[in-house]
């Protein structure tokens, strides 16, 4: 059996689909079941034994084809429980006008909960009702964090206190937060509008709100700024950061040597090690300081830098919401180079999210996200709007054509393929492109032309 899929606070519970999806699913007469159980997706099979194609937690959607006896009903029924299944959904009306008696029993006495559905109701809605509660949650916490992580970095960087962090938060998520620093809370607090995190030497964080409760992931975020802004008021430590940005920024311009960090800091240990560089969001330093205890850290005015030496841990889930570049390991004498490597990538980061590595840095698509529109703006001009202006007013497939073949690496027959045309239309179509831009899409250089003219085009798009 596979691993079983991992199950978070984003998975629908079978109750929440019985109470809150609007489908008209019922629970068969007897004992109460087990209806908090988490579904991470839903599975459709008339098989008896389906345990090949289950990972773990899935409700097990049928209208029971081959459950035709009590042995049948009872091989399925175990092979969901090996499974960890999260229940059974039986539609009724195709194969049996009720669910079997034999797979009642079964499932009852493996734990597994029965929910019937209706001929009315389709497997795909009870699919879509998982889906989109999974992915909705996962939006929402996207969002929050986008509009958070942005807002409570500025509260760090002007080393406002954590009780301000927090209005400021709550003001954003139209909500209150309380840090209590201690494990009982006020009596005051209705259980029914809390929900609270701990934080690491500070006590736990509680919401306080009317609406739907955040995911604890987002409360934990901001567990981790209160924890950085606690920390922000060691001035010590403050400025020792900002000494530190003002002399990798000289390393990275060439005014001072990278083996000056050993005398100048201490750091690192051993001046001959190799070090891995990475950028992120200027003001992060206190936040990075607990994310990155034993690496060096520097806050620029625009950037906060981290270098870590050989073998030191890579990122901290604290800083996953955090848009991050980083740099190729390198000596330490090429430390000035890498700086500007992690500066480039978070520069991408920042506009694409995430987190962006050295391997992202050497792809085409890279290249032009780092370089400014105006000197992209002759590719767009001269090679794609000829073909645009074409295409509107003929009502031609020039463009789409083009974007075919270079898909296709070059490849004619391909193209057709994609398009269902013949061979020879795609052929009609790029010497067509040739009389209209001077640039032959059959030569590789022209190739690579087009290729930047495209991207060029839909990155002003993406950005419009």
């Amino acid at each position: 059996m596979t691993q079983p899929r991992e199950v978070g606070a984003t998975a629908p519970t079978v109750r929440e689909l019985l109470d809150g999806s609007g489908l008209d699913l019922r629970e068969p007469p007897g004992p109460p079941q087990d209806l908090d159980r988490p579904i991470s997706w839903v599975h459709t099979t008339e098989l008896r034994d389906p345990v090949p194609y289950l990972r773990g937690r899935e409700l097990v959607c049928t209208v029971g084809l081959l459950l035709q006896t009590a042995h049948d009903c009872r091989t399925f029924a175990d092979a969901l429980a090996r499974s960890d299944a999260a229940g059974v959904c039986f539609g009724v009306g195709d194969g049996h006008d009720e669910v079997p008696a034999e797979l009642l029993t079964s499932c009852r006495a493996h734990g597994l909960p029965v929910l019937i559905a209706p001929p009315t109701v389709p497997f795909e809605a009870v699919s879509r009702f998982v889906a989109d509660h999974r992915l909705g949650t996962e939006i929402v916490v996207a969002r929050t964090t986008n509009t958070l992580v942005p807002e409570l970095i500025s509260s760090l960087r002007r080393r406002e206190p954590v009780r301000t962090l927090l209005d400021r938060a709550g003001e954003l998520m139209d909500c209150h937060f309380l840090l209590e620093d201690h494990e009982t809370r006020p009596p005051s607090v209705d259980d029914a509008v809390e929900a609270a995190v701990p934080v690491a030497d500070l006590g736990r964080l509680v919401w306080i709100g009317s609406g739907t409760r955040p995911d604890l992931s987002v409360l934990e975020l901001i567990g981790r700024f209160v924890q950085a802004a606690q920390s922000e008021h060691d001035i010590e430590a403050a400025l020792t950061r900002e000494r530190v940005g003002l002399l990798l920024s000289l390393v990275e311009r060439r005014m001072l040597l990278p083996g000056a960090l050993h005398q100048l800091v201490g750091w690192p240990a051993t001046p001959a090690t190799r070090v891995r560089c990475s950028a992120w969001p200027g003001g992060a330093g206190a936040l990075l300081s607990l994310a990155f205890p034993d690496a060096l850290i520097g806050d620029a005015p625009d950037v906060c830098l981290v270098l870590a030496e050989d073998g030191a841990p890579g990122a901290s889930p604290d800083t996953s919401s955090l848009p991050s570049g980083h740099a190729a390991q390198v000596p330490i004498s090429e430390l000035g180079a890498a700086i500007t490597q992690a500066r480039i990538a978070l520069g991408l980061a920042q506009q694409h999210g995430g987190s962006i590595g050295p391997g992202e840095l050497s792809t085409l698509d890279s290249l032009i996200g780092q370089l400014p529109g105006a000197q992209l703006t002759p590719f767009v001009t001269q090679l794609i709007e000829p073909l645009e202006r074409l295409d509107h007013d003929r009502g031609t497939q020039h463009v789409r054509t083009l974007r075919a073949f270079l898909t296709a690496n070059g490849s004619l027959s391909d193209t057709a393929r994609a398009l269902f045309v013949h061979t020879n239309t795609v052929r009609h179509r790029l010497a067509r492109i040739h009389e209209l831009t001077g640039r032959d899409p059959l030569r590789f250089d022209d190739q690579t032309a087009f290729a930047i003219g495209l991207r060029a085009r839909d990155r002003a798009r993406d950005r419009a």
